[in-house]
């Protein structure tokens, strides 16, 4: 089959289910179209049953007025038929003016004169006696006049006098009154405008109304406004048409007025507007149908030539040049061969792409490892250290309570390091478990508060808790939510510059629990906000970083939250602007069955023996930012006889070699701002006589050979990594020094 073929298919394949679907709503839109006119004819009718309560209601007032009357209230009936026929005359729909007792007994009717004999009124004595009960106005059903012999309607009102209801005041209406009423209101050309009284009787119809006054309605309408204030439908009339009937009933007299429409008029009206729509769906396909021959032929002749390109293409020839065509598409493709060399070029330029980006990843792989060997050396470094010191057996005891401070403090920190690890582990293959049970969160967060005030002290920063305690309980580990705050706590510390503020706030909002952590510090770049929960990410992973850690403490906190049920955000805006982190975790949630926790065990080699080597009479200088580190490397080296200087930065190194330079530099290589390679090379650029080639020993954490070649290129006579052993570094300086000892064992 043919392109043009395929098109005429294609465009009957679109223009049937239009049409079905034209339809469809052909038939939506004539029963939308009805309902519109039910509901104008009912708005309609429930207008002129408005109309019909503010008719009523005025004839009551009148009557009213009437009722109050002076003459009647002392008894002169006489005058007080006088006054009637003067009010009667003002009143056109009323027929007669009757004063009826509740019994039914009448008093006054206008049809006679006054004094001759009157039979009793037409109207129930029951609902007589009932609005002298209620003393309110009221309207009959349609009746047969006592006096005229006529249908007639009454709008009743009380005749109060000295406390009690002695008359009931009539004003009668007869039906021509209320066929009249009911044509001074057309609800549309052609209807059938129908009164019913509260009984369901015909009082009034503009169609035959001789014929049907008195009399029931059809049934449908019967039934209908028995049952139901207000409807709008399609009912046969009494004349065997059909109508579009709607009634609405009157609240103050419990009437009911309807109207009844021709339906052949109605649909009529909707069958043309049908018509209409349906011819032009018709000639919109047949234009469609032509059109789609029309230019079926126009799209089969580049298509053709298209598909010679393609077989040369398959070939491996180049094409020959496109016809041209106005169609965009087939332009498009015709570019589309064109363009084929340049997608190749993209293809492979995305390769690259990826490659650099697997690189990249692989160098974050290597400097992770790279921090997290000095991460583990440095703490392993004053342990090992101090241990060998203390087991010598002839430390003071302030010395001796010192180091173990030293090694005990050490020992937390790397014990946390490990776990830290052994957390993120147990995440990444889905092992870790939660022991769980009611948690006061306020005394969970108190604890981490309280376990960071020395920290936050140390470096004059202000902790100021928030803490509601009706926060929670919540469902979880308490351990590992403490671990959360903690581990918030922490890392607001660690980067608020001294004199900061960190401030924790705990609160309960609807079904969560709150905690947020903000800090005054150093904020974080907007480009690593996004990856500042991601394992391993850190803002600065140099030599010459402010602050340690491997970067998993806030992918840890982001999993144990989830783990939880929660959520864990952070805002910073920018640099130096501070930042909140916020945890919201939920009052309960379902958690899994508690499992036992593993220690994690740590190994330590003390065994080895110490080593003796004399440093006497050198003077060296030691520099390392790590206090611990620092104090460790000055008891060694002074127990051997060496005197000792020390500095925390390379600023203070250099003031020590202006003052005298020393016969041995220990620097340590991972210092903030100037870091160890900074300064060996300030101190080579110095002259010999000012220490330009005084001895240096790295201390580093990082003991890859690429950093060892390194240290020694930077001007390092030697390398020593962490954690150092006591007597290898005595051996390290005395070799250095060209002092070995009696004792010493071969620098390495």
């Amino acid at each position: 089959m043919k392109l043009r073929s395929h098109l005429l298919v294609l465009v009957l394949g679109a223009v049937l289910p239009v049409l079905a679907f034209s339809a469809a709503m052909t038939v939506v839109f004539w029963r939308q179209q009805r309902d519109a006119f039910e509901e104008r004819f009912l708005e309609r009718v429930h207008a002129v049953a408005f109309a019909l309560d503010r008719e009523l209601a005025g004839h009551a007032r009148a009557l009213q007025v009437l009722a109050r009357s002076p003459r009647l209230a002392r008894g002169d009936l006489r005058g007080f038929y006088e006054e009637a026929s003067a009010v009667r005359a003002e009143q056109p729909l009323w027929a007669t003016i009757i004063l009826v007792q509740p019994d039914g007994t009448q008093r006054i009717n206008l049809r006679r004169r006054l004094g001759e004999p009157l039979p009793r009124s037409g109207i129930d004595p029951a609902l007589l006696q009932a609005v002298a009960r209620s003393e309110r106005e009221a309207v009959s059903p349609l009746v047969t006049g006592a006096v005229s012999s006529n249908y007639t309607t009454a709008v009743m009102v009380p005749v109060r006098q000295h406390g009690t209801v002695p008359y009931i005041l009539l004003a009668a209406i007869d039906v021509p009154g209320w066929l009249q009423f009911l044509s001074s209101y057309p609800v549309a050309r052609d209807a059938t405008m129908t009164l019913l009284d509260q009984n369901g009787i015909i009082v009034a119809r503009t169609l035959n109304h001789e014929q049907w006054v008195g009399k029931r309605p059809a049934a449908e309408l019967s039934e209908r406004s028995r049952r139901l204030p207000e409807a709008a439908y399609r009912s046969m009339g009494l004349e065997g048409q059909w109508f579009y009937s709607a009634h609405s009933r009157s609240p103050f007299s419990g009437w009911t007025v309807a109207t009844g429409v021709p339906a052949a008029g109605v649909e009529a009206e909707l069958r043309d507007s049908t018509i209409a729509i349906v011819i032009g769906a018709l000639a919109a396909a047949a234009l469609a149908v032509g059109l789609a021959l029309l230019f079926g032929r126009r799209v089969a002749r580049p298509v053709v030539a298209l598909a010679r390109s393609a077989t040369t293409l398959a070939t491996g020839q180049p094409p020959a040049p496109a016809t041209p065509t106005k169609i965009a598409e087939l332009a498009e493709v015709n570019r589309a061969f064109d363009d084929a060399s340049s997608r190749l070029r993209t293809l492979l330029a995305a390769e690259r792409s990826a490659r650099d980006e697997a690189e990249a990843a692989n160098r974050m792989k290597d400097e992770f490892l790279a921090t997290l060997s000095h991460e583990l050396r440095t703490p392993l470094n004053a342990v090992f250290g101090w241990a060998r010191m203390l087991r010598r057996g002839d430390a003071r005891q302030d010395t001796l309570r010192h180091g173990l401070e030293v090694i005990e403090r050490n020992a937390v920190a790397q014990a946390k390091l490990i776990e830290d690890l052994l957390d993120v582990s147990r995440i990444t293959t889905g092992k870790m478990r939660l022991q769980v049970r009611a948690v006061d969160m306020p005394a969970v967060v108190e604890a981490a508060i309280d376990s960071m005030r020395q920290a936050a002290a140390a470096r004059e920063i202000r902790v100021q808790p928030l803490l509601d305690p009706a926060a929670g309980p919540v469902i979880g580990d308490p351990d590992r939510l403490q671990q959360v705050a903690w581990n918030l706590l922490s890392n607001a510390i660690k980067f608020t510059p001294k004199g900061g503020r960190v401030q924790v706030s705990l609160r309960r909002i609807d079904s969560h629990v709150e905690l947020a952590v903000s800090d005054t510090g150093q904020g974080i770049a907007p480009e690593l906000l996004p990856h500042i929960f991601e394992r391993f990410r850190q803002g600065d992973s140099s030599s010459t970083r402010q602050h340690g850690g491997l970067g998993i403490g806030l992918a840890l906190v982001r999993h144990l939250v989830e783990l939880h049920g929660g959520t864990v955000s952070v805002r910073s805006a920018g640099v130096d602007a501070g930042t909140t982190f916020v945890v919201r975790l939920p009052i309960s949630l379902a958690v899994e069955p508690p499992a036992a926790r593993r220690g994690h065990p740590t190994v330590s080699d003390l065994d080895a023996p110490m080593v003796t080597t004399s440093l006497k009479g050198l003077r060296l200088l030691l520099v390392d930012d790590e206090r611990d580190t620092l104090d460790l490397f000055a008891q060694v080296l002074g127990s051997a006889g060496a005197q000792i200087e020390t500095a925390t930065s390379t600023e203070e190194a250099q003031a020590c070699f202006a003052r005298r330079p020393p016969d041995v530099l220990v620097a340590d290589v991972e210092m903030p701002g100037a870091d160890g390679y900074a300064l060996i090379e300030r101190v080579r650029a110095l002259a010999p006589s000012r220490g330009g080639d005084v001895p240096a020993v790295a201390v580093t954490a990082y003991g890859r050979v690429e950093d060892r070649v390194r240290l020694l290129a930077a001007g390092f006579n030697m390398h020593v990594p962490k954690p150092v052993e006591p007597a290898e570094l005595i051996t390290v300086v005395a070799t250095l020094a060209r002092r070995p000892g009696s004792d010493g064992v071969a620098a390495t």
